[in-house]
């Protein structure tokens, strides 16, 4: 996760707003991801 954070930092530096948007979208995910993981093992 900490690359994609430097990827968005980047990105959003260099005025690429729609890459900037792609990795936004790609972290809600992952985050989904990691919330239904935690409820599947309880």
């Amino acid at each position: 996760m900490t690359q994609e954070l430097i990827e968005l930092r980047q990105s959003i530096l260099e005025g690429r707003y729609d890459d900037a948007l792609e990795i936004i979208d790609d972290l809600e995910e992952m985050s989904k991801q990691a919330i239904l993981r935690k409820i599947e093992v309880l």
